[in-house]
């Protein structure tokens, strides 16, 4: 992972549009890897700022069905409202049924951090309707009590 985010890093400044969205994307995932949260947070922040210069035909709205490493990396550091925002955007992109576990959890994780337990409740049981046996959000709902 660090000669992955390295050769991102590499990439990077001599690359344009969405080539360089997927450099600064790579770079975060890596740092994630390596459990560097915020260097990995300042990574996708770049990221984002790129993905709104591409043109909206060829933004890769979906990479955040297959790719969680953001929601890692803000949760990681504490941005529990760029995580939030992040989630629902990402829920809200969708079309027709919303069933992304992962956005869902992540969005209660988020909501549990800033204190809305009830919405938190409320994502970790969207997220198993998609996913039954989704064990991260079966564990967060044992410690909120509301298996």
């Amino acid at each position: 992972f660090q000669n992955a985010a390295l050769k991102a890093s590499n990439e990077i400044y001599g690359l344009s549009g969405i080539d360089q969205y997927f450099a600064w994307f790579n770079r975060g995932s890596s740092l994630v890897a390596l459990q560097d949260y915020g260097g990995a947070a300042v990574a996708f922040d770049e990221t984002f700022k790129v993905y709104n210069d591409i043109p909206e035909s060829e933004r890769p709205w979906r990479m955040l069905w297959y790719q969680t490493g953001p929601y890692f990396a803000y949760y990681g550091v504490g941005r529990y409202y760029d995580l939030l925002y992040l989630a629902d955007g990402t829920l809200q992109a969708m079309q027709g049924d919303k069933n992304l576990e992962e956005s869902y959890y992540w969005r209660g994780m988020a909501r549990a951090a800033t204190g809305d337990q009830a919405g938190a409740i409320e994502d970790f049981r969207a997220s198993l309707l998609y996913h039954p046996e989704f064990e991260p959000a079966l564990y967060q709902l044992r410690l909120l009590g509301a298996e």
